[in-house]
């Protein structure tokens, strides 16, 4: 129907046609192109910080009440946890059609509510949804020739990175390696010192003023007992007056002794206003992400933010706001106030909210006016005592000497005793003043009274800014702002602490060092010798990876053009993979249009038809890209492969039509009824062909996670190139095969009519001695199945890709210099390899390259390694040679190449995990596994991850004895991580655009060492109000433990795992085999099991899904040919080219040392469907022939002559087109070479078996069938 509306109008074919290539050259510029399709992956991680934990207490407080709590989630699948210390994870893994947005809306709460019993140092959970556009498209290395790593930093920060930013579909671009600075502030004893000697003089002038009025007191004392006998009257006079001083004396000490309880009401009062001011921020605690604690006072950090939260809602102040404004600002999208709130009306929030913005300024006025009272009853306090002594001497002295004036003229003589007693006294309270004097001055110290945590509220309070309200003039506004951050160091340095007399303005650089300092002496990144940083790419999640890449790399080189010496180089770039991926499509469709045109020609002699095929390739692809389009299908790796794979296929139909139509007009048929009659004759044996092809990615549908969403992709675009091209072949090749094939000369074809000569006689001879060729079909199918025990098996083959990655581990006694040192050895060696284009290194703990697989302890250095895109040598060349260039320098270098290929995304080697509670019998399980495990032969690198456990000092509190001294666990644990802290934050400067931390550097002598901690001590007021000191010894026990890095659980239950890494040459499914054949004897203790997990318990697992859709695909593809033939006996024979093509496949990837790998069983399963066209093609003109009266064994010589040539013709182009992929040519084919193999070997096989084994089973079961009838029909006559 369709050849023949097409020849008949073939202006409606030419129409279609310019549709189609106009819609495919839209869709495909209107195509996102991507690395892998979107995935929605159904993970969600819970993230809890736990400070100061060892693992057993994360386990214990955090992971598994969550665990219990998250365990009962909707569509939860598998959870799995890691508490190691300071933070507990946990991996919920959830059923592939869980709506995660909901899951995480339900976590939420849940977290929520579990998080509520934690302890008070537990963090919030936090709640992270995994996605793909998390990943990095590229990882980069920036250097410079002869720029140091302090001034790359400041050209990357300023140059580089800005202009990666503003590439459109960047979404961030983050350093790693950079030079961080930051002001350290240091508190300076000298100048300390200096100043409190300063202050202590003025102290002494002082009370020398007093010391001098008592000893004028004296000095008239004296002169009046001289004179007393002669000058009474006289005498009084001059006593009134030594009185009179001695009131002035007395008086002063009582002026110094009432301060002090002028300075307790003031700080009562500005305590009571503060409490105030912060009992009304805490009504507006509801706006920020860590809410106040009832009951304490809120930190810096969380005023700040509500001072952040503030500028964000109302950025030039409320003033001039009504209050329908403020409440509708403060309320949100979601018309909801916090409960503190709710109930207020428009007007009293508005008041409330004008209170609380004034209220951080004033909270730093406070503690200022605090601080400074602090300060003066300090010095008060220490004074205070030997004042009082004085104080009372001289009242003593003053009352004597009153009571000798009024009884002078009385008792004279009494009167002098008593004037001798008062000047004993005086005597007394000059001395005493003496003592005081010396005992104030030495407790009255700076040092004490000038701390760290002083500086750090004064840095907080003074680098404040805000809105305070608006200035009103008629109708003008203007906003009124308090405060302004520092600008740089040197206001901090110029800083003013306090004033005080004589000294007047203390500075901070008076009292502390203020320096500007960074991390570079810590940091080790090189890229060939040069210092480097590190810049990690992510991609908006709506953008086009290819494009950002290519726009990236426009970046790059015009860089690189602007600033010569500069060089970026990219580690790992997701461009690149689909770069290679697309080439190889190109690639594939030119050689396989060339191909098709040679086998063309070489079958044919004749241009005309190669043209029609010509023009079959590109419609087809265009019709394909179309329909990608308007399914949603993306242009990336899977798809491409898919289109890749159909490309082969692609002229398949039109081949066999044409080359029928070809055949009619040999025969002397009319050319426009040759092209109806030739496409209408083979049009049900091409769809037949083209729906099995399709029907074996059916399947996929019915399978769960990420394979479906992964091959979805694949099994569409081949279904629509190969839809396509059927439609094309029924439509397009036969109205330009009717216009092309008008003129049709006899071509003579010696060498191929001498073949198929050969084949008639081989075929008739075949049909005589049929059992001879099935019994070698059935050995050859019983060597292959052989060959499967003992292959091997793999996940994915590994790639031969230019990148290599090392860990170098350093011995712990070197130093950071040392170390820094080694490794540039060892670059410069490894840069002599002649292979090796780039090495870049970083050192520690620096996570840059832990995104491409390295990262590690402090004391290993990770070097990134590309090799040059042409090279001789092979990954293992190189890797061999690069071992013998650091032979002689004795160190541990590590090469992998794992991580740089999609194997590692299953992990590798040999896992074997103990479950069970008990950490220790986990660990005694885990080493007998171990020994086992490494007696196997293959079997290298076994480790259990006890090896690296760490040792960590623990303080075990006697709680009885420490409350005994008036300490809690807590108390202890606060001044012990309080002395551990070697610096702290005290705010941040903002600066030519950058962010500096202020941090407040603590004294060295102040800091705990290991040695010193069991005489640590605590400053403790006893019950009757007196100081002791205790030490930890006498209220602890410190010991040094083994600890383990963390404790992995899964399904709620402990684990351990014992690893292994398989030795080169050997597999890792034989391998596996013999492990799990060892472990068999294996008998765990009670409550623990044992079991194999790792890479090949995937590869099983995928092996036995692709087999289950195999024969799937074999059920399906049957059905489609019972509804073709007709007939349940025709379809059967057909199938049996499957175990031929099997058969094929796994003798040819045998022969080339190839493992059987998931690769190679999806080269089996698009294989199902692609074997069965050739059989579809004969057996459907057997039966025609016979259809035609033709007797069955002559048919079936007549259908192998005829149908050889289209046969031969198909399956040659697919062959060919898969050369490439089965050679590896292509970059990064090694990946999809095992597909190629299994194809070529299959359909080779199948294709020459399938010309003599299927006659031969037609003919036997027919024969039977023809007998059947044949008795029927005489019992019915």
């Amino acid at each position: 129907m369709l050849s023949k509306l097409s020849v008949r109008k073939p202006y409606t074919v030419l129409v279609a046609v310019i549709l189609i290539i106009v819609l495919g050259v839209i869709s495909f510029q209107g195509m996102a192109t991507d690395l892998l399709p979107s995935l929605d992956l159904p993970y969600v991680v819970v993230v809890t910080s736990y400070p100061g934990a060892s693992p057993e207490k994360v386990e214990q407080s955090v992971t598994r009440p969550l665990e219990a709590a998250l365990g009962t989630s909707s569509g939860l699948d598998n959870l799995q946890s890691v508490s190691s210390e300071n933070a507990s994870i946990i991996i919920l893994e959830y059923v592939q059609s869980t709506n995660m947005d909901s899951a995480m809306i339900e976590l939420s709460g849940t977290v929520d509510m579990a998080s509520a019993n934690f302890d008070d140092m537990v963090g919030s959970p936090m709640l992270m949804k995994i996605s793909p556009d998390m990943m990095p498209i590229i990882v980069a290395s920036v250097d410079y020739e002869g720029m140091s790593v302090d001034e790359l930093s400041a050209f990357a920060s300023e140059t580089v990175i800005p202009a990666f930013e503003r590439i459109d579909g960047v979404a961030s671009v983050s350093p790693e390696g950079m030079v961080e600075k930051r002001v350290e502030i240091k508190l300076n004893p000298q100048n300390i010192k200096e100043l409190n000697d300063k202050i202590q003089k003025e102290m002494e002038s002082k009370f020398d003023e007093t010391q001098q009025q008592l000893t004028d007191a004296m000095t008239e004392l004296e002169n009046g007992q001289a004179t007393l006998a002669d000058e009474t009257k006289s005498q009084t006079s001059k006593l009134g007056q030594a009185g009179s001083q001695l009131n002035n004396a007395i008086a002063n000490l009582n002026s110094i002794l009432a301060e002090e309880t002028l300075l307790e009401t003031n700080k009562a009062v500005f305590q009571a206003e503060k409490a105030g001011l912060e009992q009304l921020l805490q009504m507006f605690s509801g706006f920020i992400t860590t809410p106040f604690t009832p009951g304490q006072a809120p930190t810096r950090e969380q005023i700040q933010e509500l001072i952040n939260q503030w500028e964000t809602t109302f950025p030039e102040g409320i003033q001039g706001l009504s209050p329908s404004e403020i409440f509708a600002r403060l309320a949100g999208e979601d018309g909801e106030l916090p409960p503190e709130l709710a109930n207020m009306s428009e007007e009293q929030l508005a008041l409330l909210l004008d209170q609380a913005m004034k209220a951080p300024a004033r909270i730093a006025e406070l503690d200022m006016e605090i601080q400074n009272i602090d300060m003066r009853m300090t010095a008060l306090q220490a004074m205070k005592p030997q004042i009082q002594s004085a104080l009372d001497q001289a009242n003593s002295g003053y009352s004597a000497l009153e009571s000798g004036k009024m009884t002078a003229s009385i008792e004279l003589a009494k009167a002098q005793m008593q004037l001798q007693n008062g000047q004993t006294e005086l005597e007394t309270a000059l001395a005493e003043f003496e003592k005081a004097k010396g005992e104030a001055l030495t407790s009255l110290d700076l040092n004490s009274m000038i701390t760290e945590d002083m500086l750090e509220g004064i840095l907080f309070a003074q680098n404040f800014s805000m809105p305070a309200g608006y200035l009103v003039d008629g109708e003008v506004r203007n906003l009124v702002k308090v405060g302004d951050s520092f600008a740089d160091s040197e206001e901090i340095r110029d800083l003013v602490i306090f004033n005080t007399e004589p000294v007047g303005d203390i500075l901070l650089s008076d009292i502390a060092d203020v320096t500007l300092t960074d991390n570079s002496d810590e940091l080790y990144a090189k890229i060939n010798g040069n210092d480097g940083v590190l810049l990690v790419f992510q991609k908006q999640s709506t953008a086009s990876t290819a494009e950002v890449s290519d726009l990236i790399q426009d970046e790059i080189l015009s860089l690189q053009k602007q600033h010569p010496g500069l060089r970026v180089t990219q580690l790992m770039d997701q461009g690149d993979y689909i770069d290679i991926v697309t080439g190889s499509v190109l690639e594939n469709l030119v050689i396989g249009g060339i191909l098709a045109i040679l086998i063309l020609l070489l079958f044919l002699r004749d241009i005309r038809p190669t043209i029609v095929i010509a023009f079959s390739i590109p419609i087809s692809l265009m019709f394909a890209v179309t329909l990608m389009y308007f399914t949603n299908v993306t242009l990336n790796v899977i798809s491409l492969s898919g289109l890749a794979l159909g490309v082969g296929m692609l002229v398949d139909n039109s081949i066999v039509v044409i080359e029928n139509i070809y055949h009619m007009r040999h025969l002397g048929v009319p050319s426009a009824k040759a092209a109806i009659e030739g496409a209408k004759q083979v049009a049900g044996a091409i769809f037949a062909s083209t729906l099995t092809t399709i029907c074996v990615f059916l399947p996929i549908v019915f399978t769960e996670g990420i394979s479906r969403q992964l091959f979805t992709d694949m099994g569409l675009t081949i279904a629509y190139s190969l839809t396509a091209s059927l439609i094309v072949a029924l439509t397009l090749v036969p109205a330009m095969g009717a216009t092309l094939l008008r003129n049709v000369n006899e071509k003579k074809h010696g060498i191929f009519d001498s073949v198929i000569k050969v084949y008639k006689r081989m075929l008739a001879g075949a049909l005589r001695f049929k059992f001879i060729v099935l019994i070698l079909t059935v050995i050859l199918l019983g060597v292959s199945i052989y060959g499967v025990t003992v292959m091997g098996t793999a996940f994915i083959p590994a790639m031969n890709a230019p990148q290599l990655s090392a860990s170098l581990s350093t011995p712990e006694e070197f130093s950071d210099q040392e170390a820094y040192a080694l490794n540039d050895e060892v670059m410069a060696r490894i840069l002599e390899v002649k292979d090796v284009e780039t090495v870049g290194a970083m050192a520690g703990g620096q996570s840059g390259l832990a995104l491409l697989g390295g990262g590690g302890s402090e004391s290993e250095s990770t070097f990134y390694i590309l090799l040059k895109d042409k090279r001789s040598m092979t990954n293992r060349e190189v890797e061999k040679a690069i071992s013998e260039k650091v032979a002689d320098l004795n160190v541990e270098l590590s090469i992998s190449s794992d991580s740089m290929d999609m194997a590692a995304l299953g992990g590798s080697g040999i896992q074997i995990n103990i479950k069970g509670y008990d950490l220790d019998q986990l660990a005694s399980i885990s080493n007998e596994v171990a020994e086992i495990l490494k007696t196997v032969p293959g079997t290298t690198d076994v480790t259990n991850g006890l090896e690296d456990a760490d040792t960590e000092t623990r303080i075990i509190i006697d709680k009885s004895a420490a409350m005994r001294e008036g300490l809690t666990v807590a108390q202890v644990y606060g001044e012990i991580a309080d002395a551990l802290q070697t610096d702290v934050q005290a705010t941040i400067l903002s600066q030519d655009d950058d962010n500096f931390p202020v941090v407040l550097i603590k004294d060295q002598q102040k800091q705990i060492s290991k040695d010193m901690l069991p005489y640590f001590s605590f400053d403790v007021t006893k019950m009757d109000g007196t100081q002791s000191k205790v030490f930890l010894i006498d209220i602890a026990e410190i010991v040094d433990t083994p600890s383990l890095q963390s404790i992995n659980r899964a399904g709620q239950s402990r684990y351990m795992t014992v690893s292994a890494g398989i030795a080169e040459g050997y597999n890792i499914g034989l391998v596996s085999r013999d492990v799990e054949a060892k472990l068999e004897n294996y008998q765990a203790p009670a409550g623990y099991e044992v079991t194999v997990e790792g890479e090949n318990e995937m590869i099983q697992s995928s092996l036995k899904d692709l087999v289950l859709m195999i024969l799937l695909a074999i059920v399906f593809i049957y059905l489609i040919m019972v509804a073709q033939f007709q007939d349940l006996l025709s379809p059967f024979i057909v199938l049996f080219t499957l175990p031929l093509a099997f058969t094929g496949g796994l003798l040819l990837l045998w022969a080339t040392g190839m493992e059987l790998s998931i690769i190679a069983m999806l080269g089996f399963l698009v294989l199902a469907g692609i074997v069965v066209n050739n059989g579809i093609v004969f057996v459907s003109y057997v039966n025609q022939l016979k259809d035609d009266g033709i007797p069955q064994k002559e048919a079936l010589i007549d259908a192998g002559e005829a149908r050889i040539r289209p046969i031969l013709m198909t399956a040659l182009t697919t062959i060919l087109a898969m050369s490439t992929m089965a050679l590896g040519l292509n970059a990064g084919s090694e990946i999809m070479q095992p597909m190629g193999i299994v194809t070529i070997g299959g359909l080779t096989y199948a294709t020459l078996l399938t010309l003599f084994v299927v006659p031969i089973l037609y003919d036997l079961f027919h024969r039977r069938q023809n007998a059947r009838h044949l008795l029927v029909s005489s019992d019915e006559e």
